[in-house]
């Protein structure tokens, strides 16, 4: 059953119009007691106040009652279409009225919040103390991480530029896991091939290039010229040293 403020109200109207209507009765019995007045009747005028103050009423209903964060009590009215209003009660007393007519109406006290929406429901919450600092404390750093180990860069010992344009690039060997290799390139540093024990020979243009073993482990490349100039050779070592050169016999 809802209860609201105007129900109250009617009710105290209805109880004035039942006593006017005992008044006749009431002036019965008192022709029996000459010594006591009349009671007086109920005017037309007083009739019309009441029946105006009953018409012009708070039309608010009581909708729900809501449990708010601390244990104190909301109670919120539906005022009319789409208005709502919460009386925040604490202790038993009222400490706040919040109204809202299609906005939120927020309230605090003593770190209870609490927010009356459009719709009528009501949330709330409490502020939290902050939780204390705690002591810095020194954090050991790391220690650093050893750089990833890189392959160091092999340079030439040698590069020389050889007969047909080209260059030539020697290394020798180091340790147990590298090979002697001669890396020939064109003018521009294009790469023509690389030589070494396991591909001793490449060719380009009619050229041939050749990484010759000479024992004890002492390499030498042969560059030889094509064919149709003559197959001339040049020899050189791996401090890029000329140390031969071969003409070959032209046949009449």
């Amino acid at each position: 059953m809802r209860v609201t403020r105007r129900s109250t109200r009617t009710a105290a109207v209805a109880t004035g119009a039942v006593a006017a209507l005992l008044l006749p009765a009431a002036g019965a019995f008192a022709a029996d007691t000459p010594d006591q007045d009349p009671a007086p009747t109920a005017t037309a005028s007083d009739q019309t106040a009441n029946a105006q103050t009953a018409s012009d009423g708070d039309q608010s209903v009581l909708w729900r009652n809501v449990d708010l964060a601390d244990g104190s009590l909301a109670k919120v009215y539906q005022d009319g279409p789409g208005r709502f209003s919460a009386e925040i009660y604490a202790g038993g007393s009222l400490i706040d009225t919040l109204t809202t007519t299609g906005q939120a109406a927020y309230g605090q006290n003593n770190g209870l919040h609490v927010t009356l929406h459009p719709d009528g429901t009501v949330t709330s919450w409490l502020e939290t103390a902050p939780k204390p600092t705690p002591d810095p404390k020194s954090t050991p750093k790391p220690a650093p991480r050893p750089a990833p180990h890189k392959k160091p860069v092999q340079q030439a010992y040698a590069k020389v530029t050889l007969p047909d344009g080209n260059t030539a690039r020697f290394f020798k060997s180091k340790g147990q896991n590298t090979w002697p290799r001669v890396e020939i390139a064109r003018p521009n540093g294009h790469a023509v091939g690389t030589l070494d024990p396991k591909h001793p020979t490449a060719a380009h243009h009619g050229w041939t290039y050749k990484l010759v073993d000479t024992g004890k482990h002492r390499y030498e490349l042969a560059a030889i010229d094509t064919p149709k100039q003559g197959a001339n050779s040049w020899v050189y070592d791996f401090q890029g040293k000329l140390i031969e050169k071969y003409t070959a016999q032209k046949t009449a």
